[in-house]
């Protein structure tokens, strides 16, 4: 399930590495105030999504980011600077499935128009769509890699007015 605080320390390790590139895991245990284990926990789901990658140097194992972005990401990330979708992907993430009905209730817009951003996120292959007991419900295709770009990257720093979507989503 979508850890709002797991999203956060890692984006956070993810920004420190950014500004400072090549700490170990101490290093960065220490700058943070959270625990050797935790962090290195937070550091090998960053490598194996290929967020960070981790170079042995000096005795040492030193984190560095992945700064390549390739077209798929560039497509995925730019349909994610836009607040509906954003908010859609958000949402998905948070309540695993839900139909059309259900994600009309947190969106004060024509039915019409969230089809129209759903079916951009089905053909950017971000979400997907299978029928459970009758009613087309929506998901999240790769969970964790939408949660890598969401880390990586931030869009949601580039929504107006969406300049934390954690903590100004309220979930009912």
């Amino acid at each position: 399930m979508y850890n709002e605080p797991d999203l956060e320390i890692r984006r956070k390790i993810y920004n420190l590495i950014k500004k400072n590139p090549g700490l170990n895991a101490k290093k960065i245990s220490d700058i943070l105030k959270i625990s050797g284990q935790l962090t290195d926990y937070h550091l090998l789901y960053l490598e194996r999504h290929k967020i960070i990658q981790s170079v042995k140097e000096e005795g040492y194992r030193r984190y560095y980011r992945i700064c390549e972005m390739g077209k798929n990401d560039r497509k995925k990330l730019s349909l994610l600077r836009q607040e509906i979708p954003l908010k859609i992907v958000l949402l998905l993430l948070e309540k695993f499935s839900l139909s059309h009905k259900e994600l009309l209730s947190f969106f004060d817009i024509a039915p019409s128009t969230l089809s129209y951003h759903l079916k951009k996120l089905v053909k950017s292959d971000i979400v997907y769509s299978e029928m459970v007991a009758s009613e087309k419900k929506f998901k999240i295709k790769d969970k964790e890699y939408v949660k890598g770009l969401l880390i990586k990257y931030k869009p949601y720093s580039w929504v107006d007015n969406f300049t934390d979507a954690w903590s100004d989503l309220s979930w009912e």
